[in-house]
Formats: C-alpha cells, structure tokens, sequence
C-alpha cells in the first residue's frame, strides 16, 4: 500500500501541466481512407523544417513549438501515398488537423524514405522489431500463418522444439515474456501443445516485439515484451475475410456501427474430423474468438472494448482422459486528448487462464488451474518540444492463482494465491542537439506476498548518430518478475502452470546491457548487429521429490517447497539484415549465444542453450500475381540431462517406474535445421480479392530429435528416438470481400 500515494501523484500529473511552452501545435490522427483504422508510426513533418514527428501506437501525432506562418505539411506512411497538406498557423494557434492517407503500391518515393530516415534518426529501436500482418502472411507455414513462428525466425530468438510456440529469447524462460493483448497480459498464448499461438491474423494489426532492454512502461517480465493490437474494424464500410486450410477454417467480419465500428473473427480447427474419416482417432481440437469495437464520442475522446476466447479440447472417453485449457481475456479503453500535447489512455481489463486435467475417471487425478487477472491502468504522455516527450503512467493488478491435485476424492496438494502488484513509471525521450538522443527512466513496483517492499528498476538508453543513417546504441536497465511457471529441466511441458512467489523464495531480477550498432544499407534494408549480457537471478526451478499420488500436503504449501531459486547468465552476438518491403521482402539473422545456470552450487548450461542459430526467411515476387517464400533454420544442438537407470516403485497396487537422472544437461542433442518453402498465388474472382497457398514444411525431412526414451525393461537398456515435425505438406486458400 506504500506505492499508493505515489501512484495518486502519477494521475495528478496532468493537472501540472498548464503551463504550456510558447509557440503554435498541430496535432491529430492519422488514419486509413478507406477503413478509419489509425496508422501507427506514420511520418508527420513540415517540408523544409526541422520540425517532424511520428504517430503513436494509437495514430495520434503532435508538432510544438511551431512559429506562425504557412507550411506544408507532408504525411508518409509505407504502402499509402503521400499526403501534402498547406496549413496557415497563427501565433499560439493550436491546430487540430486529422489525416487520411490512401493505400497504394509501395515506390521508391523520396519523400517516404527520408521521412522513414527522419524516423530512425529520433528514435531508439534498440532490440525491437515491429512486423506487418503481411510480413507474417509472406512466411512459410504450417496450415495457416502465425504470428509466434514468425518471431521465432528472429535472431536471438528460439523455439523449444517444433511444437512450441513458446518463445525463447536470449536465454530466458519462456515465463520470462510480457506477452500483452490490447495492454492486457496473456498468460498461455498458443494451442495443442504449443503448435499454434492464439493470436488471429485477420484481427491483428499491428505487433511490437521488444527482445530486451525494454523502456520503463513495461514491467513484471526480465526478457522480452510482445505488444499485440488488434484491428480496431472498417468504419467506412462492411469488410470481411475468410480462409480454409488442411487444419482450420476461420472467418473475420468488420462492421460500421455508429461513429465507430464492430470486429469480430473466430477460427476452429478440426483435426479431429479428418482423423475420424481415416478411421483413427485423437478428439481434439481447438477454437478463437476475438473482437473489437469502439465509438469516438467526441474528436478527442474515444471509448473502445475488445476480447478474446479460446479453448482447446481433448475429450479421449476410451482413455478416461480429458484435457482442457482456455483463455480469456477483455479489456475497455478510454483514449482521451487532455491538450494537444497531453495524450493519455487508460484501460481496466480482465483475463483468466484456466487447465483441467482428468485421468482415470472419478476416482483417477483430478488436476486444475486457474490464474484470474484484474487490472487497471493508465498511459500518458507530454510533448515539451519535438525534441523532449514525457511518458509516465500507472498499474494495479489484483491477482489470483489457485492450483490443485485430487487423487481418489482426497485433495493431495492446493496453491491458493491472492497476491497485488502495484508499479508506476516515468521516463524522458530526449533529443540532445542532431546527434544524441537519450532515455532514461525509472519504474517502482510493489508486490504484496513478497513482502513490505517497493523494488525500484532504473532503465537507460542512448543513441549516437555517427553520421546519416548510422548509429550506436546503448540500454542497460533492471527487470523484476514476481510470477513464474512450473520449469521442469527433465521433462518437457505441454501446458504452462502459473504460481506467485512468496516470502520464501525472492523475485527474480535480470540486469540488461545491450550494445548496438545500426546503418542503412540501402533504401529499404537495415543491418543490426547487438552484443548483449544479461543476468538471469533467482529463477525459480522445478525440483520433485515426491508422486503425484504420494500422502496430502494440504493447503499450507510454500513456494520453496517445490522451487529453487536458481542464478544465471546469457550472453551473445546477433546479427541482423531486414529487408523490410519490395519485390523482394524479409531477413538473414545470426545468434551466437551462451546461456548457463547454478543450481547446487553446480554451473552448468541451461537447457536452452543454442551456440550457433541462423535464420533465413524471404519471400519473392516472380510475377504474374505469383510469391515465393522459403524459411531455413539451423541450430546447434539443446543440451539434455540423460537417463542412466530406472528402478521399480511400489505402494501397494500402484507400480510406477522412478528415473535416474545423471549430471545436468552434460549431454547435447544432434544439431537442428529445417527448410520450409511456399508458394501464394493471388488472383480475382466473383468480384472478390483471393490468395490460394501451397506449404511444405521439412521439405527434405529431417528428423529433428524431440527426446531420448529409454527402454530398461530390455537389458542393456534400448535408447528410441522421438522425432519432431516430419515432411508435412499444406494447403489452404482465402480471400477478401
């Protein structure tokens, strides 16, 4: 409760702002002609002037000082034309000036690449990478494009294996991620084990990922923060899509509603019918639903609500097996102009993930979880000069975990948390002269379970411009992170369980230092080369000592009962070259990685630990409306802990088979690499915009290890290969109306 005042000052902050510095203000939206939807990080800049600005993630730009006088006032935005408005500005005039630019094919045009230039040189994009819906569609894929798979080809990021959508980046856990729908937090973003990520592309527009030394509005994670934003919908006229794959089949439809619009898109698999047809059978499958609308009740206020929910279901009654595991999420925003130069938005939210796991019928395990999280929140922002921005805001989140085991109608184990992390943060983009721009900032977190305590996590970065496009940059910051997931280093996970940490075990904390260097290699294409060190303390691990059907521990467990808290490093090289649109499209990436860990007073690498990782993903325009795309990935081998022996448990009638683990990950897999290719094919018919996709994924079929599984009833014991993905083929088609 100590933060609360201080969070009371944060929301006062605007009040203290009367005092405005002298000089004339063009400010407003800028948006889609043909939908309304706003473009985030369009260009904004009068012609001749030093005078430029960007717009927000919410379209929103601004430009102050400006002296009276007439300009012309150029808007850009990669794939629209360029806007030139003339505007007459009087002396401490404000002007309110909202923009719609026109979608046209991407050229050459020289005002849109010196204002993207003009962009880079203002901003610090250090270990970030914003990915167009498109970028993700031009990717190869399996059924149906994702948006995870797609991060996952980016240097210093890596999959578990093939069917994880987790990600894995610079050497963290995959908890270690702030993972953020519309500003509220998703807890277990992907579907049949990992194979799919819940996010809709036909719902999506826009994606910011962060892979570290992340400014002080992001908070509770040490590695990585991926903010989605959904579409916010046609207002200007009724639009849909569809599409149908070997795997699913989905639908979007956009819809004008007052002076606002409604989205709605779903999507269901049905894996499970087409096994059925086969006569085999595997009753799962999965299914999304996620929506949007909003209503602009004034031109500086807009109240907006959207949501998602999505469930995967695996009902297997000849088993007595039943797996079920959802998510659910719903947040309302009221984005608010207070002056030209005083944005502000504030969101209360709610998500909820919940699993079910049942074995064995009534009298078998019954395994549950449930995470609840309710949140409220506020982000605003105040432009100085266009040389000096203000962000600061607030957070509550008032938070639940319950977890539980029931064997044979007797409750073994229960985890019931009710923690409140409350944190608020201030940080300045500040441009120094032509050549130095810096950010420092500050966030203050309180976490109720851990203590009276408030943790303080300073963040800082600069860029150098060492001459036209090309530059230095430096981050360095701490991280906190105070909930984790079950980390088990011997068995792999399927589904993620969420727990709090308590007095016994203390927060994790990550200390970033990035350095960079940035340079345009040409028009369209960036190379990014980043060393980074980061620490990884207080890690919580997974340790077992018991069965699952072992005597009942009740209700008063603790955190170290089951978890220890384990200290590591990461540390490595990336490079990066984007080729961000044009005929030809995408990137080459590099990761040389170490990541190590200490448990026991014993140090060794951690299981994701990758030393060479190289990512090639392009696609390529060949003509007559035909695109070609190819993603080639090589790793080096994970490390593993092996099986050495077994031996035979008995209580009563219950056998079980115990393991016996040698050192920690002193063995490595083979070394993993796998090439996918596709073709799209656009065309139109019935008046209607269509796109038809053929995949192949593992073109040349390697079997990738998955794991070792040991076979001791045989003597000496029989080692069998588990193999990941095989050669899949797919095919799928959509279109646009």
């Amino acid at each position: 409760m100590k933060i609360f005042p201080l969070t009371f000052l944060v929301t006062l902050l605007p009040f203290f702002f009367s005092l405005q510095a002298s000089g004339g203000t063009i400010s407003g939206f800028v948006t889609d002609s043909t939908s309304g939807e706003n473009l985030i990080g369009a260009n904004v800049f009068l012609e001749g002037q030093l005078t430029g600005n960007s717009s927000n993630e919410h379209g929103y730009y601004v430009l102050h000082p400006v002296s009276a006088g007439n300009y012309v006032l150029k808007v850009s935005y990669i794939g629209y034309g360029t806007a030139s408005i003339t505007v007459t500005l009087g002396p401490e005039e404000k002007k309110f000036l909202n923009i719609s630019l026109i979608p046209e094919a991407v050229s050459g045009d020289e005002v849109i690449v010196s204002a993207e230039a003009l962009t880079n040189a203002r901003e610090i994009s250090l270990s970030q990478v914003d990915l167009s819906v498109q970028s993700i569609r031009d990717a190869p894929r399996l059924g149906e494009a994702d948006l995870f798979r797609t991060l996952q080809a980016l240097p210093g990021v890596i999959a578990e294996s093939d069917f994880s959508t987790g990600l894995v980046v610079r050497g963290g856990n995959t908890d270690q991620n702030l993972i953020m729908l519309d500003g509220i937090t998703v807890y277990n973003p992907s579907h049949m084990g990992g194979l799919f990520s819940n996010f809709l592309l036909d719902a999506t527009r826009d994606a910011q990922f962060l892979k570290g030394g992340f400014p002080a509005e992001y908070g509770g994670r040490m590695s990585s923060v991926l903010n989605v934003i959904s579409k916010s919908g046609n207002a200007r006229k009724f639009t849909g899509s569809a599409g149908v794959s070997v795997l699913s089949s989905r639908l979007s439809l956009e819809v004008p509603v007052g002076r606002g619009s409604l989205l709605l898109a779903g999507r269901r698999t049905y894996f499970d019918q087409i096994l059925t047809l086969m006569n085999k059978e595997f009753p799962y499958y999965f299914y999304d639903f996620q929506g949007s609308f909003y209503q602009d009740i004034s031109p500086y206020d807009r109240l907006s609500v959207s949501g998602y929910f999505g469930n995967d279901v695996l009902d297997w009654n000849q088993l007595n097996f039943n797996l079920k595991w959802g998510n659910r999420t719903v947040s309302a925003n009221w984005r608010h102009v207070f002056s030209p130069q005083l944005f502000s938005n504030f969101m209360i939210a709610a998500s909820n993930f919940t699993t079910t796991v049942l074995l064995g019928g009534d009298q078998g395990v019954n395994s549950s979880n449930d995470v609840f999280d309710y949140t409220v929140k506020g982000d605003l922002s105040y432009l100085f000069s266009q040389r000096n921005i203000l962000k600061f805001g607030f957070e509550y989140k008032k938070l639940k975990f319950n977890y539980q085991d029931i064997y044979d109608d007797r409750t073994l184990f229960r985890l019931l948390q009710k923690p409140v992390e409350t944190s608020i943060y201030l940080q300045d983009d500040w441009q120094i002269h032509q050549r130095w721009i810096i950010k420092p900032g500050l966030r203050l977190s309180y976490f109720t379970l851990n203590g009276n305590k408030i943790y303080a996590e300073p963040r800082l970065s600069v860029k150098y411009k060492l001459r036209s496009g090309e530059y230095l940059t430096y981050a360095t910051g701490i991280y906190r992170q105070f909930i984790f997931t079950v980390q088990d280093e011997y068995n792999p996970t399927f589904i993620n369980s969420w727990f709090a940490i308590d007095q016994t075990v203390p927060a994790g904390q990550s200390l970033h230092n990035i350095i960079g260097y940035e340079r345009e290699l040409w028009t369209t294409t960036v190379l990014q080369i980043e060393f980074y060190y980061k620490t990884l303390d207080n890690m919580l691990t997974y340790r077992e000592k018991r069965s699952s059907v072992d005597e009942e521990l009740g209700t008063a467990v603790k955190a170290a009962d089951f978890f220890v808290p384990t200290d590591g490093y990461s540390y490595g090289t990336e490079i990066f070259v984007h080729k961000k649109y044009g005929k030809i499209a995408g990137w080459f990436g590099y990761t040389l990685n170490w990541v190590k860990k200490s448990l026991d007073n014993y140090t060794y690498f951690a299981s994701f630990d990758r030393r060479h990782n190289i990512n090639l993903l392009f696609s390529y325009e060949i003509g007559r409306n035909w695109r070609f795309s190819l993603q080639f990935n090589y790793g080096s081998g994970f490390p593993y802990t092996r099986v050495e022996a077994s031996y035979e448990e008995r209580d009563g009638g219950l056998v079980k088979r115990r393991l016996i683990y040698g050192q920690r990950n002193l063995f490595r897999f083979p070394s993993y690499h796998r090439l996918d290719i596709g073709f799209s094919k656009y065309f139109k018919w019935l008046g209607m915009k269509w796109q038809f996709d053929t995949q192949v994924v593992n073109l040349y079929n390697r079997e990738n290890v998955f794991l070792y599984e040991w076979d001791f009833d045989k003597n000496p014991a029989e080692r069998t290969i588990i193999s990941m993905l095989p050669v899949i083929p797919s095919l799928g088609i959509s279109t646009t109306f």
